[in-house]
């Protein structure tokens, strides 16, 4: 899945090499706390990488730096793996790559899904 063209792109450039934190804002100047309503309550989500991402070597932290979520505040770990760091992808400009996050909360059964944007590039 393509990044939609209004989601939000980190304004942090990831290297390759880096093992980079992400708390992702979900839309344009909107936090989770502006997206909910009075009284709802995230009850379960996922953090995924599409097709594209997970082709261009991105990957999620497992154990304590699996994906979570507390407070309102979503967390993951990226990183690209060994054998993808020195790609021509992230040359020059470098590519974006989407991020999932996809939530359900207490309110209706609501699901609510979004993507971000990590710009992978060398630096």
């Amino acid at each position: 899945m393509a990044l939609p063209a209004l989601a939000p792109t980190f304004a942090r450039r990831m290297d390759p090499r880096d093992k980079m934190d992400i708390y992702p804002v979900l839309t344009r100047g909107e936090a989770l706390r502006d997206i909910l309503q009075p009284d709802e309550e995230v009850v379960d989500f996922t953090i995924g990488l599409p097709a594209e991402s997970v082709a261009a070597g991105l990957q999620l932290g497992e154990g304590d730096k699996k994906p979570r979520y507390a407070d309102l505040v979503f967390y993951a770990q990226l990183s690209v793996i060994p054998a993808m760091q020195g790609t021509a992808i992230f040359a020059g400009n470098g590519v974006v790559l989407p991020v999932e996050i996809t939530f359900s909360t207490n309110r209706d059964d609501r699901e609510k899904q979004y993507s971000v944007g990590v710009k992978v590039v060398n630096k």
